[in-house]
């Protein structure tokens, strides 16, 4: 077994995901010696970013661990990333690398084994995560070292310069201003989704009505979408909400329906800075995030998922 390697567990993530990498690194890297773009540009810096992060994710780091949406892989840096440890697979099989799905139900890339196992973030949170990507590197032949007290101090200011940063964000026409454009983004994506699926025979129409975004059209569900905050200067109680209805409820605007609507699933999401330059929309009670366009699949997604089961 291989014992010179640089780094016991390498993250290989999309942009999207910085916030959810940086926070299972952290709880990693007192334990392990991690790389992680962010924390490590200052070593790369002038380098050749090509041949590094092949290097990288090719030979230097004894487990790479991809947080995997399927944006992964299509970017400049994702794309080498993703093609170093495909090279890498050919010889070391797929033992040094760990996929931890960011996203409800992705659909895998084609060429990774059926047979790997993945790490559910979203069931069982950062804190399992990070265990199980330590047991994993263990495995491999790390050893995971004590965290010391100045480790603990520079992970605690870490998290308190971030608690900071996110009450400044989540008080100021920065966070305000951001969350409305992605609802924006969100609202756009969704009628635009609409539209392409009715060509596939599923006639789900949008309509925007007085600030409510409505779904309708899979009998006998509907759906609604609204962006709810109590001020204009914060986002504190700012809260995004979509419901499926067996029925239409009393909205504004709208007749409900002759027998009252039930509720059948409702999503909660607030909108949170993730990291110092990602913020996002964050699913309540779970570990996943989304951009405004990724929220629009989601919840249509969600609206036919209920609607078929209900027709059942």
């Amino acid at each position: 077994m291989r014992t010179d390697f640089e780094y016991d567990v390498a993250f290989s993530f999309n942009a999207l995901d910085e916030g959810v990498a940086t926070q299972v690194n952290d709880l990693l890297a007192p334990r392990l010696k991690t790389f992680i773009y962010s924390e490590r540009q200052r070593e790369i810096a002038g380098t050749d970013g090509q041949e590094t992060f092949s290097a990288v994710y090719g030979k230097a780091a004894r487990l790479v661990v991809v947080m995997f949406r399927p944006e992964w892989g299509q970017t400049p840096w994702t794309r080498i990333e993703r093609d170093a440890i495909k090279n890498r697979s050919l010889e070391d099989g797929w033992d040094f690398c760990t996929f931890v799905p960011t996203v409800e139900r992705p659909e895998m890339p084609p060429w990774l084994p059926k047979t790997r196992l993945y790490v559910g973030l979203g069931r069982w949170g950062m804190e399992a995560a990070a265990a199980v990507i330590e047991a994993r590197a263990t495995e491999l032949g790390s050893n995971p070292v004590e965290e010391t007290v100045s480790d603990r101090a520079d992970r605690f200011a870490r998290a308190a310069k971030l608690k900071s940063l996110q009450k400044n964000f989540q008080n100021t026409s920065e966070g305000v201003n951001a969350a409305s454009k992605s609802f924006q983004a969100f609202a756009a994506k969704l009628e635009e989704l609409c539209q392409a699926i009715s060509g596939k025979g599923v006639r789900v129409q949008y309509q925007n009505s007085r600030g409510y975004h409505v779904l309708t059209g899979l009998v006998p569900c509907n759906a609604i979408a609204e962006f709810r905050s109590r001020f204009s200067n914060t986002l504190d109680e700012a809260v995004f909400e979509f419901t499926v209805y067996k029925g239409f409820p009393e909205i504004a605007g709208n007749y409900g329906s002759f027998e009252k609507a039930r509720k059948l699933t409702t999503l909660r999401f607030t909108y949170q800075l993730l990291s110092a330059d990602h913020h996002a929309w964050v699913e309540k009670g779970g570990t996943r995030n989304f951009s405004g366009e990724q929220l629009a699949d989601y919840v249509l997604r969600t609206y036919m998922d209920v609607a078929e089961r209900t027709s059942q």
